[in-house]
């Protein structure tokens, strides 16, 4: 989770917090996480001993797994109880993971500390344009040069088709999930009202705002932050951008 700005707080600080946990924790389970960190893997090129950086890591589904396999990872997050749990999940690895408190406009690693970094789901880029490109960019400064970034968020050309989405799901212990998405293509932003009626009756609601890059605007935005767009991939859900630290 990211840092608010000075004054107003952040959508961000209500949103990924029990709101979200609660909402998705059935899903992200162990098998989802390995087999996501395994991807990961494959796309960075990763080696035993790797120096891996995981951005907006939330509760440390993926830096566990890709330590086990041996790489050396740090996870940043904002989140103060997300790091907590991460710590709880700890298990023996071969690799080691470092769980750091930070925010993702202004990363607290000198440059060319990682030789990878990744950010998996829609957590980069939460703010406006210009801030976005600053993550990305500070995502970029803080891997080697010929290191390699990826960044992993969901296809807006699939959301542009179908730009106003509900759902609703019971959860296994009889909570109740309600989300509403309603998608701005000429913004390239997602619009999510989620609401997460407890099994006692408490509400949690929240609304985030998610920018999507389109195929299109992954080669410009790379090169402001000062990278290279080495490789970019749409699946039926999702887009993936792998890129590089110019040597």
């Amino acid at each position: 989770m990211a840092s608010p700005a000075a004054g107003k707080p952040h959508w961000a600080e209500s949103y990924f917090g029990d709101l979200y946990l609660d909402s998705v924790r059935d899903l992200l389970g162990p098998r989802l996480s390995a087999l996501e960190a395994g991807a990961v893997a494959r796309l960075l090129g990763l080696a035993p001993g790797a120096r891996v950086l995981d951005l907006a890591c939330g509760h440390g589904r993926h830096a566990w797994p890709l330590a086990e396999a041996g790489a050396e990872v740090t996870g940043l997050d904002r989140s103060a109880p997300y790091l907590r749990l991460a710590r709880e999940a700890a298990v023996p690895v071969s690799g080691a993971v470092r769980l750091v408190r930070g925010d993702l406009r202004a990363l607290p690693f000198a440059d060319g500390t990682f030789d990878a970094a990744f950010s998996w789901y829609a957590s980069l880029f939460i703010w406006d344009d210009p801030a976005n490109e600053a993550c990305l960019a500070e995502a970029g400064r803080a891997v080697r040069p010929g290191g390699r970034l990826l960044v992993q968020h969901a296809d807006p050309l699939r959301l542009a088709l179908e730009p106003v989405a509900e759902a609703r799901r019971v959860l296994p212990d009889g909570s109740v999930v309600e989300e509403r998405s309603t998608f701005d293509p000429s913004r390239g932003v997602d619009r999510c009202a989620r609401r997460v009626t407890r099994a006692d009756g408490a509400v949690l609601a929240g609304t985030a705002e998610l920018r999507y890059y389109k195929p299109s605007e992954w080669g410009p935005l790379a090169a402001r932050a000062g990278l290279r767009l080495s490789e970019l991939t749409t699946t039926a859900q999702d887009l993936i951008a792998l890129l590089e630290r110019p040597k």
